[in-house]
């Protein structure tokens, strides 16, 4: 009798240390960093429009679909993305690709101005990403290439323990041939703002290096570039576009798009 509480009482310590080890992990700085990468590529807006102007009678909707690289770790995409999920043979079936819906919008300004916003939605944690763009056309002449000047910024929203913003600029070339098609090409700096929110009152249980509960902020400077094609399916009130982008060294991004306007 003595000997089985014994055992018991050298257990429990173990068992407890076991419990404790699963109620708090710690998160290295390689996933930090790989996850503050993968929200700078989501937190990025390109309306899929080359560098000509639309002029002022130029309006127009569209929507479309955008696939982002997914974050490695899947601990901080499960507690601060919210897309935990393990199919029955225990792979994570949240790995890969994070695909959502956009709708854009764009008007033609005078001056060779252009205005645009761009709205997604995440179904898997209903946040939303919201952008709004100027463009001005510096150059456009027949049959010869457009170049234009983009600001942006975009934002998302309704994340409990996540936030991100950015503020990006870049230059625009296009050319149009066969009267059906434009292909264009964009460079771009972009400056984000992300924050993120751990600890017992944002419901999470990963322990950070800054303390047991905070917020995590690092501001990133990410160079973009993108190649895409327009295709006038119906000239000129139909267009169909794909792009290609890709940020720093990170994995690229495909978009796709059909608006109706001019």
């Amino acid at each position: 009798m003595v000997a089985r509480c014994s055992s018991r009482l050298i257990f429990l310590p173990i068992l407890f240390a076991i419990d404790m080890s699963h109620a708090t992990a710690t998160v290295s700085d390689a996933e930090l960093s790989d996850y503050f990468d993968f929200l700078s590529r989501v937190n990025h807006y390109s309306p899929l429009e080359h560098a000509g102007s639309h002029g002022t009678l130029g309006v127009g909707i569209g929507a479309g679909l955008v696939s982002y690289a997914g974050p490695d770790s899947y601990r901080l995409r499960r507690e601060h993305w919210r897309q935990a999920g393990v199919d029955a043979t225990g792979n994570d079936t949240n790995k890969g690709r994070v695909t959502m819906g956009q709708v854009h919008v764009h008007k033609g300004l005078p001056w060779s101005l252009d205005i645009g916003a761009g709205l997604a939605r995440d179904p898997s944690t209903d946040s939303k990403f919201i952008a709004g763009y100027l463009q001005w056309t510096i150059y456009e002449a027949f049959a010869r290439p457009a170049l234009a000047l983009r600001g942006q910024y975009s934002r998302f929203i309704g994340m409990a323990t996540t936030d991100a913003s950015a503020i990006e600029g870049s230059v625009l070339a296009s050319y149009g041939f066969l009267r059906l098609f434009t292909v264009y090409g964009s460079y771009g700096l972009a400056r984000h703002d992300l924050r993120l929110h751990y600890g017992d009152t944002y419901g999470t249980s990963l322990s950070l290096s800054e303390g047991p509960e905070g917020e995590v902020r690092r501001v990133l400077a990410r160079t973009t570039r993108s190649v895409g094609l327009q295709y006038q399916l119906l000239p000129p009130f139909c267009n169909a576009a794909l792009e290609y982008s890709q940020f720093g060294r990170d994995p690229a991004s495909f978009a796709a798009k059909v608006s109706f306007g001019m």
